[in-house]
Order: structure tokens, then C-alpha cells, then sequence
């Protein structure tokens, strides 16, 4: 029987206070084309670094010779598993760059468009690129927890919570990001811009939307890659469970703590953007209240 499903993440954690911290996020930016901006700028930073990071997970498994084995074989080189462990985390890291375009690249084209939206010139584009300390804080955080030590049983299963948490969470920011932006503000602000002002982008013989940087991902009433992804490694923590010596409830308890760990970092992310953005916007709801 498989110990790990959606199901057992959702009685784990408080998900409606999870997205809570996003969702006041997005409603406090959509409105606003200066701080939707900063909030790309920020979100797609981090998300940069969590996809490039999966491939090292994936091979810090595949160099962890013989500590993920199949029991019921007797021939040690027969019984490694680690690599077909390894094989379900590398499927998310291929899809970075996979189909003749690097999801990098779409964000870069969602947040030129962003840019453009909100009238921000180049020069004031590289000056809000110069990452504030909080944010290289959490990205180096991300990096240490997500890409686990070579030869570290333990390091590696809290890396596989870490990376489960990534692509669950994944999932419903993306989803959360089209609801609001596309669904809930339909025909107004940055989506009444996106299809008014903009027209598919060509790059390299194919022609890409500035919103799929969402959708490929994760979409309101729909999924993408980050369900694709958290299936797959529902598929790699299983085996886990079948090819470690150690109880269930000891392997739960490790991968609860990964899962824990990279809740916290995605809460503080939010946050913050929350708080920086709210500082963006003060000074203009005084400016209002003054010319009432």
C-alpha cells in the first residue's frame, strides 16, 4: 500500500491558511502595475533558483550508490534502486528546459511584459534587479535544503519533503496567480493589457503568450507541469518507503520535516513581498486621501 498521496500532505497541513498568505499577496499587487512588477520580479527570482536546483537532487540521489535497495535481491549491484529514484525527480528538472524553450526564458517574457505594463524604464528595471537581502537569504535557504548531501539517507529524504512541498505549493500559486489575475479581474488592469497591448512572442520558431509562464505551470480550473511533477514524486517518496530499512513512520517523519522546512521559506517569501509592496502602495493611498 503507498503511504504518500495528496490526501496525506492536505491532513498534514493547514493549506487554506497557506494560500491565504498568497491570495492577500496577489489581490494587494493586481491592482497596482508598480508593485505587480516588484511581486514578478521577486517571484520569478526565486523560482529560478528552485528549478535550477532539482537537478541536484536528482543527482545527489543517483551518486548515493546502495543506500536505496531492494531487499528481496541478493546481489548488491542488482538491488540498487537509487537511480529510478532518482529518474521520477529529473522528469521536473528536464521540463525546465524541455519543449525548445526554458520556462527562464517565459519569465523573462512575463516580466518584460509586466514592465511594459507599468510604463518602468530599463533603468528602473535594473535598479529594482538588485536583490534585496531577504530574498538572497531565502534563496540560499532553498538551495541548502533542496539539493541534499551524496551518501546522506536522511539529508535526502528531508530533500525529497523539501522538493514535494515545491511542486504541491507550486501548483496552487500558479493556480492562485490565473484566478486572480486573469479570472477575477477579467477585462480590467494586466489582463485587460495582456489582450489588448500584446501578441505572441516568437522564439525559436514558436510563438508563446506572456501569461503561459502561468499555465504551463499551474492553471484556475486546470493543472500543469507542477501536478505533473508532484505526482512523480509521490512516485519517487513511495519507493522510498520500499527500498529504505527504516520504519514508515521514521521515513514520515523526515519527509515531513523537508515538507515543513520549504512551507516555511514560501510563507516568508510572500510575506515579505507583501510587506515591501505594502510600502510601495502607502504613499499612494496618502497621496489620495490628500486629494480628496
Amino acid at each position: 500500500m503507498e503511504i504518500f498521496s495528496e490526501t496525506f500532505f492536505k491532513q498534514a497541513f493547514d493549506f487554506a491558511e497557506l494560500e491565504q498568505t498568497i491570495t492577500s499577496t496577489i489581490r494587494l499587487v493586481a491592482h497596482n502595475p508598480a508593485a505587480l512588477y516588484v511581486f514578478w520580479q521577486h517571484y520569478t527570482y526565486f523560482n529560478g533558483y528552485t528549478s535550477s536546483v532539482i537537478s541536484r537532487l536528482a543527482s545527489s540521489i543517483a551518486m548515493s550508490r546502495y543506500l536505496f535497495t531492494d531487499h528481496e535481491i541478493a546481489a548488491i549491484e542488482e538491488a540498487d534502486r537509487g537511480f529510478q529514484i532518482s529518474a521520477e525527480i529529473m522528469i521536473a528538472a528536464s521540463d525546465e528546459g524541455a519543449y525548445g524553450i526554458t520556462h527562464r526564458e517565459l519569465a523573462q517574457l512575463l516580466l518584460k511584459t509586466v514592465g511594459d505594463y507599468a510604463e518602468i524604464s530599463v533603468e528602473e528595471r535594473n535598479q529594482l534587479s538588485q536583490t534585496p537581502a531577504w530574498l538572497d537569504e531565502i534563496v540560499q535557504a532553498v538551495i541548502t535544503g533542496y539539493q541534499g548531501t551524496p551518501g546522506d539517507a536522511v539529508s535526502l529524504i528531508r530533500s525529497l519533503g523539501f522538493h514535494t512541498a515545491s511542486e504541491m505549493l507550486g501548483d496552487r500559486e500558479y493556480a492562485l496567480l490565473d484566478m486572480i489575475i486573469r479570472y477575477e479581474n477579467q477585462g480590467v488592469g494586466f489582463d485587460r493589457y495582456l489582450k489588448e497591448n500584446t501578441t505572441p512572442v516568437a522564439i525559436r520558431g514558436h510563438r508563446y503568450d506572456p501569461w503561459c509562464y502561468v499555465v504551463i505551470h499551474g492553471k484556475h480550473e486546470g493543472s500543469g507541469a507542477e501536478a505533473r511533477h508532484f505526482d512523480h514524486v509521490l512516485q519517487a517518496l513511495n519507493m522510498v518507503v520500499q527500498y529504505r530499512p527504516e520504519s514508515e513512520q521514521q521515513i514520515i517523519e523526515w519527509v515531513l520535516e523537508g515538507y515543513q522546512a520549504f512551507t516555511e521559506l514560501q510563507q516568508h517569501l510572500f510575506r515579505e513581498i507583501y510587506r515591501e509592496c505594502l510600502q510601495l502602495l502607502e504613499p499612494l493611498e496618502t497621496d489620495n486621501l490628500v486629494s480628496v
